[in-house]
């Protein structure tokens, strides 16, 4: 027996590897670098005449930056988040993380520890804690100094608070200028000892990793052709409480490894001011950030199924073959709900509504290994499906419909549309038809104008190559203009001499 796995088709899955990578550090890291050549030259030979002799030394310096991602990333830069913003399901399990479709990323700076970790980290913040609120300012207020709030302006006093701390000994970079804009959230010190990962956990947040594979890799943002994917990983360091929402923003924790808890243990840190006075406010920069909810483990697909007829939780339909009632709709409906359907309120496209019958994927009986399933199939009699409603069933015995169908394809439609790379592929498409049926017009409209003058049916009869307007009217330029655009030329093809017709 085959032990290969299969995929919903049967055939074979697609193979390949992945390698997790502790760090990807660029060969240069952010910063200002200076390389400094010298050149020693003298004359050796100690006969040399008074004026051959020299012994010099010439030096040359240059200066370079090596610029990076610092008060702001771009989004192209980020390839995707998880748990989903917006999204709602069980993650009290879950650690947010993000990916990033450059390698190097989270090492071009550095947190300021022995390790030389990341700069990056995700801060988790519930509705309990409450999550900070995000402020559009710009790069002077994160130091307590004045700075112009334009080029050549006057300098103006910074909106870092009097008791919050920023980054320690921030100064700006080549190409960095203090009225640059950055969104910002100003955490309170007791909420920042509570959330911020550990100076020990930076090692361990972050790690970069490579898929690779024999066949083309489906995904967004790649190459045709494309085997492997290099992305770099950022991890949370907390989990959300059930059943409430949670916030989770990418920040910059460069040089900050003074603020963060310390040792196994994680003692907070002494967070101050520069005059020695606790410090009440930490002000980071939040380089991105998103939202989901995390339900209450209860309200999960495992919470409602044990809590089935439990005494304070969901009931089930109790008819059971008509045995609480004889008539001909009772032993319908009990049929119906032995067959795994529940009723449901249906709301109709036209408002109106109705109770329908669904059904899903499990049903408390077994099926049969083929399932044929009433939907169009393609032909040129039943054209392909284009919305739910082709799909509803109606049962005129009963009155009532059958929306199983037509729950499934929209289901289908939302998990499709989720994946990027069919997006993607799904838009090049409509496009590359769209294109198609203007080509088409065009040509349509130009036989129709120019058909009979150019020859169109004749040239399409040689050529098919789908060119053939451009073929036609290069014939006629050559055959019918020639003579009189350029006569000299005209009369040399021939072998005499051209009159000109005026």
């Amino acid at each position: 027996m085959s032990k290969t796995p299969k995929t919903a088709d049967g055939s074979e899955p697609t193979s390949g590897t992945i390698t997790f990578i502790q760090s990807h550090r660029p060969a240069l890291e952010d910063g200002v670098y200076e390389i400094t050549v010298a050149q020693h030259v003298r004359n050796t030979d100690a006969n040399a005449r008074p004026d051959a002799r020299f012994d010099e030394t010439y030096v040359h310096t240059r200066r370079f930056q090596v610029a990076g991602a610092r008060f702001s990333v771009d989004s192209t830069a980020i390839d995707s988040s998880f748990p989903p913003t917006g999204s709602q399901g069980e993650y009290a399990t879950v650690l947010p993380h993000v990916v990033f479709n450059r390698q190097s990323l989270p090492w071009q700076r550095s947190v300021g520890d022995s390790a030389d970790s990341s700069w990056l980290a995700l801060l988790v913040f519930d509705e309990n804690d409450p999550p900070p609120t995000v402020s559009q300012v710009m790069v002077g207020d994160l130091t307590p100094s004045p700075f112009p709030h334009a080029q050549g302006a006057t300098p103006t006093a910074s909106s870092l608070p009097a008791d919050a701390v920023s980054y320690p000994g921030l100064t700006l970079e080549y190409g960095q200028f203090p009225w640059d804009p950055c969104r910002v959230i100003d955490v309170p010190v007791s909420l920042f000892n509570a959330v911020a990962p550990g100076l020990v956990d930076m090692p361990w947040l972050t790690h970069s990793r490579t898929v690779s594979s024999a066949s083309p890799l489906r995904a967004a943002g790649l190459a045709e052709g494309q085997t492997s994917i290099e992305t770099s990983v950022v991890v949370g360091n907390r989990l959300p409480d059930p059943n409430s929402r949670v916030t989770v923003h990418l920040v910059s924790l460069e040089n900050m490894a003074g603020f963060l808890p310390q040792g196994d243990d994680y003692t907070p840190a002494s967070i101050t001011l520069p005059n020695g006075t606790p410090a009440a406010t930490v002000r980071l920069v939040s380089l991105f950030s998103w939202s989901y909810r995390s339900v209450d483990p209860q309200q999960t697909f495992t919470g409602l199924l044990k809590n089935l007829d439990a005494e304070d939780g969901l009931r089930v339909f109790a008819i059971k073959n008509g045995a609480e009632g004889s008539t001909e709709a009772d032993q319908a409906v009990a049929n119906a709900l032995d067959l795994g359907y529940t009723p449901a309120n249906h709301h109709t496209r036209q408002g109106s509504r109705t109770v329908s019958w669904y059904r899903g994927p499990f049903v408390p009986f077994e099926v049969s290994g083929t399932i044929s399933v009433p939907v169009p199939d393609g032909t040129t009699d039943t054209p392909p499906i284009r919305s739910a409603d082709e799909v509803v069933r109606y049962n005129p015995d009963s009155g009532m419909m059958d929306v199983s169908y037509a729950a499934a394809w929209q289901i289908g439609r939302l998990l499709a549309l989720q994946d990027k790379g069919f997006s993607e592929a799904l838009v090049r498409w409509k496009g590359s038809n769209t294109r198609k049926a203007f080509e088409a017009y065009e040509r349509q409209i130009l036989d129709e104008a120019f058909g009979e003058t150019l020859a169109l049916a004749q040239v399409r009869g040689l050529r098919a190559d789908g060119n053939e307007l451009h073929h036609a009217a290069a014939g006629f330029i050559r055959d019918r203009l020639k003579r009189h655009l350029a006569p000299a030329l005209a009369a040399g093809e021939d072998g005499g001499t051209a009159e000109r017709e005026d």
